[in-house]
């Protein structure tokens, strides 16, 4: 990242695996050891990526399910506890990240989100995340039909909160997500935890 003036910067926050935790196998891990079924078979292929990335594109996520009931008969249960049962994948919020965020605000910065996360998902999450009112804007990547690392994302985020990208941090556990936006011009961090994020921006002077 480079040396930043030390205001009005632009803060971009990814959601999961950096303001909260969530993970498939928090449900399916038990789900799958109590019916004795292949873990790795539901969350890896039936569910897998090419599943998420239709419902983080804004696939409304009852009717994705039953088609895939359809094609997965074998695995109806276990495909319909997806929602059902959304929230037992929802770990907790990250208090650490939601911190350097409150002190990020408190130094006079913006804050933004960009996740890649379904809006049906979102909402229902919502209830357990009120550090999002901290927030200047969110945009998702169902609300737009495009997925980070995809740079026209990024171009949609510049519009929507008027970003300046030389003033402007992703910070996303991602690292092929932190690498397009630097593409852009942006400045990246790449999270691994809430003390690397805080001794980072320490480093830069920002916090």
């Amino acid at each position: 990242m480079v040396k930043l003036p030390n205001r009005e910067l632009a803060f971009v926050f990814d959601v999961a695996g950096v303001l909260v935790e969530w993970n498939v196998k928090a449900l399916y891990g038990p789900l799958c050891g109590h019916s004795g079924r292949d873990l790795e078979q539901i969350v890896n292929y039936v569910l897998g990526p090419s599943t998420q990335a239709e419902i983080s594109r804004g696939m409304p996520i009852e009717p994705l399910l039953e088609r895939l009931k359809h094609r997965f008969p074998e695995w109806k249960d276990e495909i319909s506890a997806y929602w059902a049962r959304w929230d037992e994948m929802f770990v907790g919020v990250i208090s650490g990240s939601v911190a350097v965020a409150e002190e990020i605000k408190e130094r006079g910065h913006w804050l933004y989100v960009l996740g890649n996360w379904g809006r049906d998902e979102f909402e229902r999450a919502r209830p357990k995340m009120p550090f999002i009112e901290l927030f200047d804007g969110v945009l998702l990547s169902g609300d737009c039909g495009l997925l980070k690392p995809e740079p026209e994302i990024y171009a949609w985020a510049e519009q929507q909160f008027t970003l300046n990208p030389k003033k402007t941090v992703l910070i996303d556990d991602r690292e092929e997500n932190v690498l397009a936006a630097v593409n852009r011009g942006w400045n990246g961090i790449v999270f691994r935890d809430p003390r690397q994020l805080y001794r980072t921006l320490m480093d830069y002077g920002i916090l």
